[in-house]
Formats: C-alpha cells, sequence, structure tokens
C-alpha cells in the first residue's frame, strides 16, 4: 500500500500515517501490510527492554522488529507477559468518557466490548448480561497526586481522597458509574 502512489512512501497499517519506505517494515504474515517503529514498539510494549528502548535510535526497524520477535519467542510456553482486567460496563460510551478523563484514550471497540490504554496500562471492559458484580484493579502511574489534583481540579466524580501508604505508595481509588473501583499508585516521594 503506498500513500501517494509511489514506491517511495507507505502506510503504516496501524496508525495510517505515511512514512518514506526505508521506516516501515512490512509484517512477515501479512504480505503487504507495513508497520512503522513507533507503532512496533507499542504492540510489543510488554516486550520491550529498556535496553532496547535506549539503543532504538541506533537501529534500524528491521533489527527492532527481530529483536522483539526473538524475546516474545524466547517466553516459555506458562510465563505471562501482562494481565489486563476484563471490567463490567453497562454503557460502553459512558465508560469511556469516564475513564478518557484520566489518560485513557479508547484503541478499539467491538459489538459489547471496549479496549482503553494509557501508556503501557490497558482496561478492557464488556457488556455482561442483566445482573453483574464491579470489579477491582491496581494501575501503576508516574505521579498519583498529580493525576488526583487534575482530576479533583476537574470536578471528576468518584475520586476518593489522595494517601500515603505505609508500604511506601501514595495512592487513590476512582469508582466508575458501574462500580467498578480502579486504585492508582506511585511511590511515595
Amino acid at each position: 500500500m503506498t500513500a501517494t502512489g509511489t514506491d517511495r512512501t507507505r502506510l503504516c497499517g496501524c496508525c495510517g500515517r505515511a512514512f518514506p519506505a526505508r521506516e516501515v517494515a512490512e509484517l512477515g504474515v501479512t504480505p503487504g501490510v507495513f508497520v512503522c517503529t513507533g507503532c512496533a514498539l507499542w504492540a510489543a510494549r510488554p516486550a520491550v527492554s529498556f535496553t532496547l528502548v535506549r539503543r532504538l535510535p541506533a537501529m534500524t526497524l528491521a533489527n527492532v522488529l527481530r529483536r522483539l520477535r526473538s524475546r516474545t519467542h524466547s517466553l516459555g510456553a506458562e510465563e505471562a507477559r501482562t494481565a489486563i482486567p476484563i471490567l463490567p460496563s453497562a454503557d460502553l460510551d459512558r465508560t469511556a468518557a469516564y475513564w478518557t478523563r484520566f489518560a485513557f484514550t479508547e484503541t478499539d471497540r467491538y459489538p459489547g466490548y471496549l479496549l482503553l490504554n494509557s501508556g503501557n496500562a490497558e482496561l478492557h471492559f464488556s457488556q455482561p448480561g442483566a445482573a453483574f458484580s464491579p470489579g477491582e484493579c491496581f494501575v501503576h502511574v508516574g505521579d498519583a497526586r498529580r493525576l488526583w489534583k487534575r482530576l479533583h481540579d476537574q470536578d471528576v466524580a468518584g475520586i476518593g481522597p489522595v494517601a500515603d501508604t505505609d508500604y511506601g505508595l501514595r495512592e487513590f481509588v476512582a469508582t466508575d458509574p458501574d462500580g467498578n473501583r480502579i486504585r492508582f499508585g506511585s511511590p511515595a516521594r
């Protein structure tokens, strides 16, 4: 796929932006589909080591993808890479509107299912049957007090107090309209 009809520009199959052909790599499993470095790193974020990110400017996209593939395949068959909570939502539009105020962005939606991302954190919401119980999870953030202050200043509903814990974290709880409780925390400084 080309953005301008020439072989010099390619569209990233993920973000849709146009890049010079040398700045994208063709996906091996889907010929004709290309991906930029940013999207490749986003897609493989649980597997990316800090060493790889520091070396990125000196690496070509092909080398980055090769490293990521080898890192992913080196995981043991029973090793977990990441965990993503799936929380209930009676109204996915309302849920998306609430959590985007917390710097989450809607990244995908299917009938009855919503995906939100913020940095490396990912939340999934599904529309359950008539009766459901709310869920709970923890999200690490860079500065819980700063996030709490911004939300508090915007009068976001469902925000509990921010406090330092005896186990070294600064935390607060946000309760969404469906009763889901997400605890946001960062190291107490």
